[in-house]
């Protein structure tokens, strides 16, 4: 199913609530001559699945909820890795900027590459499922260039240290982030939340009203309700994926703030 994140956001909710509200509508004017037929007395048939259509909300959704704010949560950890991502190699480029030269230039390069091809490169791949390459190549080059420099003095040498720990915690946070690309529902979760939609939209088939109008207009809105909640999860379950999906930005900002000379 990953090509719905192909798809632009207002397309994939169409697709999503599209989808519901048909089922939703076409099963209940299937349905509604055979349920009136084999309905009890009126009154007792709605109590009974009013019942049910409660009881069976009420689980939903707490099991929606606890799934949504689970993807939320994922997706906020990995927007926050970004940001601090995108911190530390400021923070890293401030560092060799006080290395002598040739060795300062060298550096800065490397970095100043680095926040390039995770800008160009990265995301764009990111955004297709891919596991970036590229980027990783001239994180290693820059670390080639950092540890094979030798301080000359006391606070040069400080100054190395610092930087060894900004590249540690670089490296560290890069990999949370390129393992966060890959986070996502497991399918069988997936289908036990189709599944519980579908099954709180089929109660509903099994109302009598003499008002088909009505009740067809609030079947459609149930559905229209829980097509737009499984749109909302769909869309946060690939935080790197879709129109919705963390953005670059944090980079961008920083390589404005990193000077060519």
């Amino acid at each position: 199913m990953d090509w719905v994140y192909d798809l632009p956001n207002w397309l994939f909710f169409l697709l999503c609530i599209g989808t519901t509200i048909s089922f939703a509508a076409i099963g209940l004017l299937t349905t509604r001559v055979w349920v009136k037929r084999h309905a009890d007395e009126h009154s007792v048939q709605n109590d009974l699945v009013s019942y049910f259509l409660g009881a069976s909300g009420v689980i939903y959704g707490i099991a929606l909820g606890l799934v949504a704010a689970g993807v939320w949560g994922n997706f906020q950890a990995l927007s926050g890795q970004v940001d601090e991502e995108a911190a530390i190699t400021a923070a890293l480029y401030q560092d060799v900027s006080a290395y002598p030269l040739p060795q300062r230039e060298l550096l800065r390069q490397g970095l100043r590459q680095y926040v390039r091809v995770v800008i160009q490169q990265d995301w764009p791949q990111l955004r297709q499922g891919k596991m970036p390459q590229n980027s990783t190549s001239c994180l290693y080059g820059f670390k080639k260039q950092l540890f094979h420099f030798t301080p000359s003095d006391a606070g040069l040498k400080l100054i190395h240290e610092q930087a060894l720990v900004q590249y540690n915690e670089l490296a560290k946070v890069r990999r949370v982030r390129l393992q966060g690309s890959d986070s996502s529902l497991p399918a069988v979760l997936w289908w036990v939340i189709i599944l519980g939609a579908a099954v709180n939209i089929i109660i509903t088939w099994f109302f009598v009203s003499e008002h088909g109008a009505y009740h067809l207009l609030l079947t459609v809105l149930l559905a229209l309700l829980l097509g737009s909640l499984l749109f909302l999860t769909a869309a946060m379950d690939n935080p790197f994926r879709g129109d919705f999906s963390v953005s670059a930005e944090p980079f961008q900002l920083i390589l404005a703030q990193m000077p060519s000379h």
